[in-house]
């Protein structure tokens, strides 16, 4: 009998992390729909429906930003400039097979650069993805560390300590113990292409580069942000900055798991953990919910404009 892989045992772990998160989610909102303030008619309210599509707007703003950024990072990789409405064709669209089980599906998709891109190699196109995935997670742990730090820390919930304690530790030993080598010669080949195109990525272009990966981030937790303030949830100018690094949070710890498409489940048992004490539960728990058909149609409607700006640059 053929043994699994590093590669298949580290997306079951991550399969099992999302059903994990899930069922804890859903119990949480079990619990929610039992109590007396459970009240789904307020989404169907006029002005939360126009504030949702006004963060729909912002979301697919933000993915047609991260496409212009993508090109860029692949110019200075590879030193060809990537015709614009192919990139952002391809970036938006294998930006949807993020939802995917197996979170490796976007990266292949962006591939699609590679064969239609003349002189422009496949290597290039993965180096430039794995630069960006370093930049976005880097942002995150920044804005993180500047805004929600000693606030998470503050605030999490100890009955929730020890589950959070587990699934940080079973993440990192599973990233840090099998990826490395799973991946060991795709590694080497990446550093060596890395150091080949040092000239290139100077770091006044890098830090271009990661400041485009802040204003990202910053954006995307800004429509979390927006959804719960949409959704009812009184918001003062001190606590907005906390809820985006919280969000931001979560996010890499979903970023992070293997397996889980889009991180599912684990983002939203994160999120939980750390905003349950500090927000109106019923309201986060809509908005963990919402947030992610916000996104979603966010992505589907980049697409659609990347596909219309494509269309009028033929003719």
């Amino acid at each position: 009998m053929k043994r699994p892989s590093t590669k298949q045992i580290v997306s079951w772990v991550g399969t099992v992390l999302m059903v994990a998160s899930l069922a804890f989610l859903a119990r949480r909102l079990w619990q929610y729909a039992q109590g007396p303030d459970f009240d789904v008619t307020a989404l169907t309210s006029a002005g939360v429906i126009a504030g949702l599509m006004f963060v729909v707007m912002f979301e697919g703003f933000g993915i047609l930003l991260a496409g212009v950024n993508f090109r860029a990072l692949v110019k200075n990789v590879s030193g060809i400039l990537v015709n614009r409405p192919l990139a952002l064709v391809v970036y938006t669209v294998s930006n949807l097979y993020k939802y995917i089980p197996g979170g490796v599906m976007y990266v292949v998709g962006r591939n699609r650069l590679a064969v239609e891109t003349e002189d422009l190699s496949h290597p290039e196109v993965a180096l430039s993805t794995v630069i960006e995935g370093a930049l976005v997670a880097i942002a995150a742990v920044v804005i993180v560390m500047a805004t929600a730090f000693d606030h998470a820390r503050e605030y999490l919930r100890y009955e929730d300590l020890p589950t959070a304690l587990a699934i940080a530790i079973i993440i990192v030993v599973v990233l840090a113990g099998s990826a490395v080598y799973s991946f060991r010669h795709k590694i080497s080949a990446g550093l060596k292409k890395l150091f080949k195109h040092l000239q290139v990525l100077k770091p006044t272009v890098l830090l271009k580069r990661f400041g485009f990966a802040l204003l990202i981030m910053t954006l995307w937790g800004g429509t979390f942000l927006a959804t719960l303030v949409v959704l009812g949830q009184e918001m003062s100018p001190g606590m907005a900055p906390t809820v985006i690094g919280l969000f931001l949070l979560a996010w890499l710890a979903g970023f992070l798991t293997p397996g889980a498409p889009s991180g599912f489940g684990v983002r939203e048992m994160i999120m939980l953990m750390f905003m349950g004490n500090i927000l109106n539960e019923g309201i986060l728990l809509s908005a963990m919910i919402i947030h992610r058909v916000v996104a979603a149609a966010g992505d589907l409607a980049a697409y659609g404009v990347a596909v219309g700006y494509a269309h009028i640059a033929r003719e």
